[in-house]
């Protein structure tokens, strides 16, 4: 799996390309925590203020991704870091393909994340307060 990544203002944007399965999950999840976090451990004000995920190139999504997204989505709320908290990052899901988001929706996950059909409206939406 590769992950390409864009920031546009205070949005990041991470494009996961092919499956998010067991070998992939780690590598999945520590780079949906790098995206979270504030460019400066000292002001967890710095942090992004959204995280779009355009899923659009994912194949598959197993029970490892899953667990890394439900993991990302709890370390986004606010309050969720680590040492003294922080405001929440939004995080918006893009371009869904049809069989992600039936797992998404097995898997209760979909009802906790924000999607969009396109790119440009997921941004839009994460940079909204």
């Amino acid at each position: 799996m590769h992950i390409a990544e864009e920031v546009r203002g205070d949005v990041t944007i991470l494009r996961p390309v092919g499956p998010i399965d067991s070998a992939a999950a780690p590598r999945f999840e520590a780079r949906l925590f790098a995206a979270l976090a504030p460019a400066d451990p000292d002001a967890p004000e710095k942090a992004p203020d959204g995280l779009v995920l355009d899923l659009s190139a994912v194949t598959q999504l197993t029970p490892a991704g899953l667990r890394s997204l439900l993991l990302a989505v709890r370390q986004a709320r606010p309050g969720g870091g680590k040492a003294g908290g922080r405001a929440g990052v939004r995080i918006v899901l893009a371009a869904v393909p049809g069989p992600i988001r039936g797992v998404l929706e097995e898997a209760g996950l979909a009802a906790l994340l924000e999607s969009h059909g396109d790119l440009d409206a997921a941004v839009r939406a994460a940079s909204q307060h």
